[in-house]
């Protein structure tokens, strides 16, 4: 268990962030500082931060966000963790779903679309293992920010996505879509989509995404899942339900944040915006009624799969309805698979198959 004392002394990762908002920052301090090693906690000026470069991190706050910083808040506010303070109490409703992971050096950027939580805090690593030439932009789902409402089928998400997407996609460049588990879907559709109005898609990788998702049976997966994987918390789940909603999500955000998962901004409405966000995604899930494309998907189907129970195909099932499916193998089950020490080869793998192309990584018999 990670104690209060613990939570607040221990440094946070280099370049890491803790929602859309912190990962972006995180991403225009590497790019006007020239460094690699910023966390959300150290200070702009002290990482060579200085007037100059205090002007152009409002411009590309004012770009992002929509919210104009006086020299007063730059000082006030000198961390990554400070800074998305006062830009989500500036910004309610106008950040959009777009997230820019890194903005690399060229080349055609990656696109990563959400898995069920809807947040994008997995793709960092990905991004960063790809290498930091890699132009690469995340979108999270619709309703987790205050006044949105969530989407209620994957064809409509998708739509929005691309929508999104267009407003910095280069002229001319192909699309490649990558998707962890759900995102996987939402990655499918969208290229499906693109590839019938005529667009170039280039990679379409599957991140052990699987063909069919079956409606589960468990009433508290989406608050299950909420804890394990994006929370990271081991709670008393039959304790939780006796709980009203309001001293659920308050309990649940006093402890998020006291073991550094979770701002220290953070309220209990939009923990619940969060939790209603895996429900509905679980929903337009099992009702999504899959179409065949007429391209090619790359499925990165992990090595240790001692989790599933021996019957899936090893693309997945994804030839049933692609032109073309590949097998590219990373190590890991489904949930390590995004987790340092197994994330290192996906983001190479994923980089290969990106120079690849349309090749494949391994062909099935």
């Amino acid at each position: 268990m990670v104690t209060q004392e613990a939570a607040t002394t221990a440094p946070a990762p280099a370049g890491t962030g803790r929602d859309g908002v912190e990962l972006q920052l995180c991403d225009v301090w590497r790019k006007l500082l020239g460094r690699t090693d910023v966390g959300i906690h150290d200070d702009f000026f002290s990482l060579g931060g200085h007037s100059l470069l205090a002007i152009r991190l409002t411009v590309e706050v004012r770009r992002l966000f929509q919210v104009d910083l006086t020299a007063a808040d730059l000082l006030a506010a000198a961390t990554v963790a400070e800074l998305a303070e006062i830009i989500r109490r500036g910004s309610a409703g106008g950040q959009g779903q777009l997230v820019r992971i890194q903005a690399g050096s060229g080349g055609s950027p990656v696109y990563a679309l959400p898995p069920v939580s809807g947040t994008v805090l997995l793709y960092p690593p990905i991004a960063r293992a790809m290498g930091t030439d890699q132009p690469f932009w995340a979108v999270q789902s619709v309703g987790l920010l205050p006044g949105e409402t969530p989407l209620s089928s994957i064809e409509e998400i998708s739509e929005t996505f691309i929508e999104q997407l267009r407003t910095v996609h280069p002229e001319g460049a192909e699309w490649n879509l990558i998707g962890y588990s759900m995102g996987g879907l939402l990655a499918y559709e969208t290229a499906r989509r693109l590839k019938e109005r005529g667009e170039r898609v280039g990679l379409v990788g599957l991140l052990d995404t699987r063909i069919v998702v079956e409606a589960g049976g468990d009433p508290d997966f989406a608050l299950r899942a909420l804890l394990w994987r994006g929370l990271k918390l081991e709670v008393d789940i039959d304790r939780l339900r006796a709980l009203t909603p309001e001293e659920r999500a308050a309990e649940l955000v006093e402890r998020a944040v006291a073991a550094g998962t979770m701002p220290a901004d953070f309220d209990a409405d939009r923990l619940r915006r969060m939790i209603d966000m895996y429900q509905f995604n679980l929903d337009a899930l099992a009702a999504y009624r899959i179409k065949p494309y007429d391209g090619t998907v790359t499925v990165f189907r992990v090595t240790d799969r001692s989790m599933e129970d021996g019957t899936l195909p090893e693309d997945l099932g994804w030839s049933e309805v692609a032109a073309r499916a590949v097998v590219c193998d990373v190590p890991g089950d489904h949930f390590t698979m995004v987790e340092p020490g197994q994330v290192e080869v996906l983001g190479r793998r994923l980089k290969e198959q990106l120079a690849l192309g349309s090749a494949p990584a391994v062909p099935l018999v």
